[in-house]
């Protein structure tokens, strides 16, 4: 059944009809095959059948009295243009790194998975060093459920930053956030900084654990009682790292 789907898909996506019309000929086309393969192995069914761009060309000259001149033409355009023909939209670019396409970008028109690998990488799951899509796996990732060294996401997992609606990672920006460093609404962390912050050092409205801040309101003072906090906390930190965490305290909601 799978193949005889897929058959006819390739069939309708050289037809130009309306919707209802391509309903009509797809309900034809299925039973046809569909008889058929009741003697036949389905192989043998739709190579029988033919190509499916004549196929269609039958279909168009009886929906349109054999205008085979502009098919020719509509059929040479959609041809040359990947995106209205594939089930799948491809590009890849003619520069590589060791075999590695420069750029790959690959969609499925639908909805089925299609994966595209590349230094440069964009499609429904994505697999690159920049990798952008639904779901995007890289160094840098970018897209709904992204995983990365740096991810941006609805759910962002980064190994070194996340930033997202759900954030996990060494730092953590987002709605919900969990990570060493983490700010955000609801903050889960050894330095949390959040509107309701649980942590190590937790700074913030409501706040839970070990070195605590609880602020009302943001002056110039809270910022250096912020890092005075996390340095009594992480005597080893960097100062670059404190001075970035107690200056993110001045954006807390609310504040």
């Amino acid at each position: 059944m799978n193949r005889i789907n897929a058959y006819v898909n390739e069939v309708l996506s050289y037809i130009v009809a309306d919707n209802k019309m391509k309903k009509r000929i797809r309900e034809d086309l299925i039973a046809q095959l569909n008889e058929a393969a009741r003697t036949q192995d389905i192989d043998s069914v739709i190579t029988e059948m033919g190509d499916p761009k004549e196929v269609a060309r039958e279909f168009m000259d009886s929906i349109y009295d054999d205008k085979g001149e502009l098919f020719d033409d509509l059929l040479s355009d959609r041809s040359d243009n990947a995106i209205y023909v594939k089930r799948v939209y491809e590009y890849r670019s003619k520069t590589s790194v060791f075999g590695i396409p420069l750029v790959h970008i690959k969609i499925s028109r639908y909805g089925r998975p299609a994966l595209a690998k590349g230094i440069i990488a964009i499609g429904t799951t994505s697999l690159g060093i920049v990798s952008i899509g639904a779901i995007p796996i890289g160094i840098i990732s970018v897209g709904g459920l992204a995983l990365g060294v740096i991810a941006f996401g609805g759910l962002a997992l980064g190994l070194l930053m996340a930033l997202g609606g759900v954030a996990l990672g060494a730092a953590a920006f987002g709605g919900v956030v969990i990570g060493f460093g983490a700010f955000g609404g609801v903050a889960l962390g050894k330095i949390a900084i959040g509107g309701v912050a649980a942590g190590t050092v937790a700074i913030g409205s409501e706040i839970d654990g070990e070195y605590l801040l609880k602020i009302s309101r943001i002056t110039p003072e809270t910022i250096t009682e912020a890092a005075a906090l996390i340095r009594t906390a992480f005597p080893g930190l960097p100062d670059w790292i404190i001075d970035l965490f107690s200056g993110l305290v001045k954006y807390l909601p609310g504040n």
